[in-house]
C-alpha cells in the first residue's frame, strides 16, 4: 500500500514546559506590529506565541512555522496563497486570522490570529462527556466547516486539539490549510502519502488520495466518537497500523453504548465515519440536519440555551432537567419589571429573580430564564469595562418587531453576539429567511459595531444592506433577512 504517514502534534495552544530553542528567543521581541509576550504551545508543526498589538490594544495569537520553511520558495508561495484564502473565512466558529507574513529576511514564516482565552476540546477530553454537551461542541464545528467547504477549503486536520472552547463554551476551528501549506512542501514523493493525525484522519486521506469536504466529515465524526466515549476508536503502536484499522476495521459501537448513547445518535456517528466517502453525510449542513433530527428523536436537549427562541425540532421546547439539559425556553416573558435585578418576593412567598435579559421572573431554584434561556447569574455583566458619560455601563438592545419574537427585546453585554438561525447562535431567531449563522454583533472602543456573516438574504441597516463591519446608531432599523429588528444603545445599573 505504500503509505506515509507525517503525524502531527496534538496541541494548540496549551502551555508546555520544553527545552529553550531559536524560538523562545523571540519573546520579548517584535513581529512587524506585533510585540512576543510569551510562548504558549510547541510542537512539530509550529510554535504558537501570544502577542500584544499596541496599535489595536489587543493580544493576538502568533503560529511561527519552522524556519526552515521560510528558504523553501515553493512553500512561501503555497503558504501566501493558501493563507489568504483562510483569511477570508469569517464565521462565529472560526478562528480569525488576522495577517501573515514571512520576514522579508526570509528567516521566519507566520500567522497572526485571534487569541482565544480557555484551551482545547483536547484538553477536556479526560473522560466521557454527556450526550447534549458533545452534540453542541458537534453542531457548532459543522457550521464552521460547512463556511469553509462553501468557499472551497478543507481543513484536512480536525482533531480536539485543533478545536478551541472559549470559558463559556463556544467553540471555534482552529489551523485551516496548515496540513494544505505543509503537505505540499515536505518532499512526501511517494504514492500514499498524508499529513495529519492518523487517530482522527479518513481512509482516504491516511492512504493519500485526494480529500474532499466529506474527510472533514469523518474526522469530526472521530472526534464525536472520542467526545462520547473518551477515548479514539483506534490505537495502534505505529501510525500504519492505525491507518489500516480505519480502512478495514468496524467501529467499535459497543463502547458508544456502553456510555449510555442513544441509538438515534450512535447512528449519526456511524453515518459521518462511513469507510466509503459516498456513504457518509454529503455535506456538514446535513450532519447538522441530522444530529438535530437524532436529538428529537432521542428527546434530548442542547446543554444550554442562548437567549431568543430556538427554532422547530428539537430545541423547541427545552425542558428544565438535571445533568446539564435546557431550562423551558417555550414560556412568554412576564411583563418588564421596573425593579432593581436580583431576588423580588412573588405573591406566592417564594423568591424570585428578575433576568438581566428580557425581564422576565424565574423561580430562584432555576439557573436558568425559564423565558429566554439567559443565565441567572448573569456572569456576562464583568465583561462591561467601558462606560458612558453618565458612569453606567454601556449596553445595546434588540427590540422584535415581528414574527414569532414581536414585542420582546433583549439587552446586551458588552461581549461578542451572534445573531442566527441554529442554537449556537446567542440571539436566535428563527424566521425561514435567517441564516445559520448570520449576523455578528460587538462592542468596540465606545461603538457598537454590525457585520454580515455571509448570510443569504443580508443583513440591512435602515433599509441599505451591509458587506463589511459598520457602526450602529441608536434607532437603527436592523433586517436579519426579514426579521426586522430595532437598535437602542442604553445603560446599565
Amino acid at each position: 500500500m505504500g503509505v506515509v504517514i507525517v503525524m502531527q502534534p496534538e496541541n494548540v495552544y496549551p502551555r508546555q514546559s520544553g527545552s529553550s530553542d531559536d524560538m523562545s528567543s523571540l519573546v520579548g521581541k517584535s513581529l512587524g506590529q506585533f510585540r512576543v509576550v510569551e510562548r504558549i504551545g510547541a510542537g512539530g508543526m509550529a510554535t504558537v506565541f501570544k502577542a500584544y498589538q499596541p496599535a489595536l490594544d489587543r493580544y493576538v495569537a502568533i503560529k511561527v512555522l519552522p524556519p526552515h520553511h521560510a528558504h523553501d520558495q515553493v512553500f512561501v508561495k503555497r503558504f501566501v496563497q493558501e493563507a489568504r484564502s483562510v483569511a477570508k473565512l469569517t464565521h462565529p466558529n472560526i478562528v480569525q486570522i488576522h495577517d501573515f507574513s514571512s520576514e522579508e529576511e526570509g528567516s521566519l514564516t507566520y500567522i497572526v490570529m485571534e487569541y482565544v482565552e480557555g484551551g482545547t476540546l483536547k484538553e477536556r477530553l479526560k473522560r466521557a462527556l454527556p450526550v447534549p454537551e458533545v452534540a453542541g461542541f458537534i453542531i457548532q464545528a459543522a457550521e464552521g466547516l460547512d463556511c469553509a467547504h462553501q468557499h472551497g477549503i478543507i481543513h484536512r486536520d480536525v482533531k480536539p486539539a485543533n478545536i478551541l472552547l472559549r470559558k463559556d463554551g463556544h467553540l471555534l476551528l482552529s489551523d485551516f490549510g496548515i496540513a494544505k501549506i505543509l503537505e505540499g512542501t515536505t518532499n512526501l514523493t511517494r504514492v500514499g502519502t498524508g499529513i495529519g493525525t492518523p487517530q482522527y484522519m479518513s481512509p482516504e486521506q491516511g492512504t493519500g488520495q485526494p480529500v474532499d469536504r466529506r474527510s472533514d466529515i469523518y474526522s469530526l465524526g472521530i472526534v464525536f466518537f472520542h467526545c462520547l466515549t473518551g477515548r479514539v476508536p483506534f490505537t495502534a503502536d505505529n501510525p500504519l497500523s492505525i491507518t489500516i484499522k480505519h480502512l478495514h476495521d468496524p467501529l467499535p459501537v459497543e463502547r458508544m453504548l456502553a456510555e449510555g448513547v442513544p441509538n438515534p445518535i450512535v447512528q449519526v456517528v456511524l453515518k459521518m465515519t462511513a469507510k466509503n466517502a459516498g456513504e457518509r453525510y454529503q455535506s456538514a449542513d446535513a450532519v447538522i440536519d441530522g444530529l438535530a433530527q437524532a436529538l428529537e428523536m432521542s428527546n434530548l436537549s442542547m446543554p444550554r440555551m442562548r437567549f431568543g427562541l430556538s427554532p422547530s425540532g428539537p430545541f423547541a421546547e427545552p425542558r428544565s432537567v438535571p445533568s446539564g439539559q435546557l431550562p423551558n425556553a417555550g414560556a412568554k416573558p412576564s411583563a418588564p419589571n421596573n425593579a432593581a435585578y436580583g431576588s423580588v418576593p412573588a405573591n406566592v412567598g417564594k423568591v424570585q429573580l428578575v433576568c438581566f435579559r428580557c425581564d422576565a421572573l424565574s423561580d430562584s431554584s432555576q439557573v436558568y430564564c425559564t423565558a429566554c434561556g439567559y443565565e441567572l447569574s448573569d456572569k456576562l455583566a464583568s465583561a462591561d469595562r467601558f462606560r458612558g458619560p453618565n458612569g453606567r455601563p454601556v449596553l445595546a438592545r434588540l427590540a422584535i418587531q415581528n414574527g414569532p419574537l414581536s414585542g420582546r427585546a433583549y439587552r446586551l453585554h458588552q461581549v461578542p453576539t451572534t445573531i442566527g438561525r441554529t442554537n449556537n447562535n446567542d440571539l436566535i431567531l428563527p424566521g425561514s429567511t435567517v441564516s445559520r449563522s448570520h449576523a455578528r454583533l460587538w462592542f468596540d472602543t465606545g461603538r457598537w459595531l454590525l457585520q454580515d456573516l455571509q448570510s443569504g438574504n443580508g443583513t440591512l441597516i435602515n433599509g441599505a444592506r451591509i458587506t463589511q463591519a459598520k457602526v450602529l446608531n441608536d434607532g437603527d432599523v436592523i433586517n436579519f433577512g426579514d426579521d426586522v429588528v430595532v437598535f437602542n444603545v442604553t445603560y446599565g445599573s
